[in-house]
């Protein structure tokens, strides 16, 4: 079933579906590898994280949470927003998804004093909390507003389930802004240059913060 807002629009939204996982991830890879500010800083080999990486986005086509919008022309994958239930436990899902967190330790570190902010002033158990964990677009169709609609395709897809808040981590001003424009606030923040473990700052080197958004529903 397609999402897409407007017929007129030169993408189309829809369920991430198992068809969509080599290429989705190759897309993944190439964003969350090259684009993502903290990802850059661990300088992981993409032949590192491919493998892990597809599990992942294997799991989420299962969940019927997450989307993708692909060019209405090329029928090129554009974007993808991956998602999932607050509550999940990967590793008992599919014990390689440690190899997924095992490659970014300070990132995994660093989201999960985000996540255990969250939890401890929202619900978190299962169905209450939608977690959007990445949001892409192709450089090649950005500016098309793809990010934007996905989000707001995944946020009425938590509605349309039950859940009561969306959240995400953004990394960027830019980030922030896009969810502030889908109706999420902030409501915690880590500066990077604070950031430490077991005394060493990972990410002092980085401007800014990393924000913790929620939405209502």
């Amino acid at each position: 079933m397609s999402h897409s807002i407007s017929p007129d629009l030169p993408y189309v939204i829809k369920p991430l579906a198992s068809s969509d996982v080599g290429e989705g991830t190759r897309c993944y890879a190439d964003i969350f590898l090259n684009h993502e500010p903290m990802t850059r800083c661990c300088r992981i080999c993409h032949d590192l994280f491919f493998p892990p990486a597809h599990v992942y986005v294997s799991l989420c086509a299962r969940d019927f949470k997450s989307f993708i919008a692909r060019g209405t022309i090329s029928g090129e994958l554009a974007g993808f927003v991956f998602c999932s239930d607050l509550s999940t436990d990967w590793p008992s899902r599919d014990p390689r998804m440690a190899d997924l967190f095992s490659l970014f330790p300070n990132i995994t570190c660093i989201l999960g004093r985000l996540e255990h902010y969250y939890r401890e002033q929202y619900p978190s158990g299962p169905g209450k909390s939608l977690h959007i964990f990445q949001v892409g677009v192709s450089p090649q169709f950005q500016g098309l507003g793809i990010a934007k609609a996905l989000i707001r395709t995944a946020v009425e897809n938590a509605r349309t389930g039950g859940f009561s808040y969306v959240l995400a981590e953004c990394t960027s001003p830019a980030s922030q802004g896009l969810f502030s424009s889908c109706g999420f606030f902030a409501a915690y923040e880590i500066t990077f240059r604070n950031f430490s473990v077991d005394g060493t700052c990972y990410f002092q080197d980085l401007p800014g913060e990393i924000t913790l958004m929620v939405r209502e529903l």
